[in-house]
């Protein structure tokens, strides 16, 4: 699933394209896609985009008049600035799923093979109360993780997975996280709320460092162009199960948390 620095990058990448361009026709192949009360694509015709941003793992597109379009990406999906003219080639025509035509021949698609984004087109949001969703590591205090985390009796791993607490961290980021932290996942959060201020340093620690390597590219993720992430390359646990801790040389282990695979290292994770 993209998490913050995938959608980071893409939010980058189109952010060079996008803004200044008039939005000509719209289509959605599927209503499901919607999120509930969302307006509908065709309502940004004649909307000028204005800006580019990201909140949390949403890519948020503002519109001149006053109007916006927040794409959760899911599992599989891709938002891809292409020439108009370009035809998707091999299995993306059958995942092609959503379609913007904006001035100059630019079209922006989004590609889902699992079709578990989500788009919401309002004229205005507040992310809180109509996405539910928690505020930005980049933006949150450690003050309110310690009370949130002191608060809870759930593992670690599951509260940093749960966007209503904290958005944009997944479980490729939260194993990471954990690990820089000195974290055991399974640790209750009423414990792990102690750490919170090295939890949420070490998260954005974890983030900058994987936006300056365009995300990780495990399977479907593809940056703006549809080039490859290159995070995966430094993943210090995540997907390293059996393998060497490369900090004290102990096996890397994996169990299940809130039915995600976590991965870990006993040593380092105390």
């Amino acid at each position: 699933m993209p998490e913050l620095p995938e959608v980071e990058t893409i939010v980058r990448g189109l952010r060079t394209r996008l803004p200044h361009r008039k939005v000509l026709r719209t289509h959605l192949r599927h209503r499901s896609l919607y999120r509930r009360g969302s307006l509908t694509l065709r309502w940004l015709v004649d909307r000028t985009v204005g800006a580019v941003d990201r909140v949390g793992k949403n890519a948020v597109i503002r519109f001149d008049p006053a109007g916006l379009m927040v794409v959760n990406l899911g599992m599989t999906g891709r938002l891809v600035a292409s020439a108009s003219t370009r035809k998707p080639a091999g299995n993306d025509a059958k995942h092609l799923h959503a379609r913007m035509l904006l001035e100059g021949g630019l079209e922006l698609r989004y590609y889902d093979a699992r079709r578990f984004g989500r788009f919401y087109v309002a004229e205005k949001c507040d992310f809180a109360r109509d996405l539910n969703i928690g505020p930005d590591p980049f933006l949150a205090k450690p003050q309110y993780l310690t009370n949130v985390l002191l608060a809870r009796k759930a593992p670690i791993k599951a509260l940093l997975l749960d966007q209503r607490i904290i958005s944009g961290i997944g479980n490729i980021y939260a194993d990471e996280t954990l690990f820089y932290a000195g974290v055991d996942p399974s640790t209750p959060g009423r414990v792990a709320g102690t750490q919170a201020r090295a939890i949420l340093s070490n998260a954005r620690s974890v983030l900058r460092r994987a936006i300056k390597h365009g995300g990780s590219t495990l399977r479907d993720y593809r940056r703006h162009d549809g080039s490859r992430g290159g995070f995966q390359r430094f993943h210090a646990v995540y997907g390293r199960e059996g393998q060497p801790c490369f900090r004290c040389g102990a096996i890397v282990e994996k169990l299940f948390i809130a039915g995600r695979g976590t991965h870990f290292c006993r040593v380092c994770q105390r």
